[in-house]
């Protein structure tokens, strides 16, 4: 799927690949994230055979032109997971909302290990 919106100038359509390509740069700059990793045993492997890791750990779906973002994440050890999984909120919405100029309902961040 993907999103679209229109002004102006014409429709803008953004693909839900797009989206994720966003999510996962902001979500990987932001601090505490060690790492996105994928989200079960069949994306690991369906990720071997894909080219664009870009999107690894995040997972975009689009209904009604409205963007729900599930962020699956590594986070440092010894850091403070609500304090992480918030900002990654705010740091995902705000890119993905600047990115699009549509709004992000709901951004789920899924802390599946910690590391060193």
């Amino acid at each position: 799927m993907a999103v679209m919106t229109s002004n102006k100038y014409g429709k803008i359509l953004v693909s839900d690949e797009a989206v994720a390509m966003c999510a996962h740069r902001a979500a990987s700059e932001c601090y505490g994230v060690m790492e996105l990793v994928s989200k079960g045993f069949t994306d690991s492997v369906s990720s071997l055979f894909k080219k664009n890791a870009a999107t690894k750990g995040v997972r975009v779906t689009t209904t009604d032109n409205r963007i729900f973002i599930d962020l699956f994440v590594i986070l440092k050890e010894g850091v403070l997971a609500d304090a992480v999984s918030e900002s990654l909120r705010s740091v995902v919405t705000y890119s993905v909302e600047s990115f699009t100029g549509m709004r992000v309902k709901a951004v789920n961040v899924h802390v599946v290990g910690t590391k060193e």
